[in-house]
């Protein structure tokens, strides 16, 4: 994937958090089952059985990671 900000190739890798990892609107307290806040969006993008883990890009050049939230990611193995 080329980065969208200076087009130079991009490493696809993985995040990780032991919780799960979710994407909100606002800052918000972290419930202890993060996947039950108001207006959250789980990241889950099939790179784990769970949520725990996800595929990310990242650009070494300017320093941006670009998360999908796609199901039918590529797997970076």
């Amino acid at each position: 994937m080329n980065c969208p900000y200076c087009q130079k190739q991009m490493m696809l890798g993985y995040i990780q958090c032991r919780d799960g990892l979710t994407w909100t609107p606002r800052r918000q307290l972290v419930a202890a089952l993060s996947v039950f806040g108001r207006d959250s969006v789980p990241l889950s993008n099939g790179a784990a059985d769970n949520s725990r883990t996800v595929y990310a890009y990242r650009c070494a050049a300017c320093q941006k990671v670009i998360i999908d939230c796609d199901t039918s990611a590529k797997s970076a193995e």
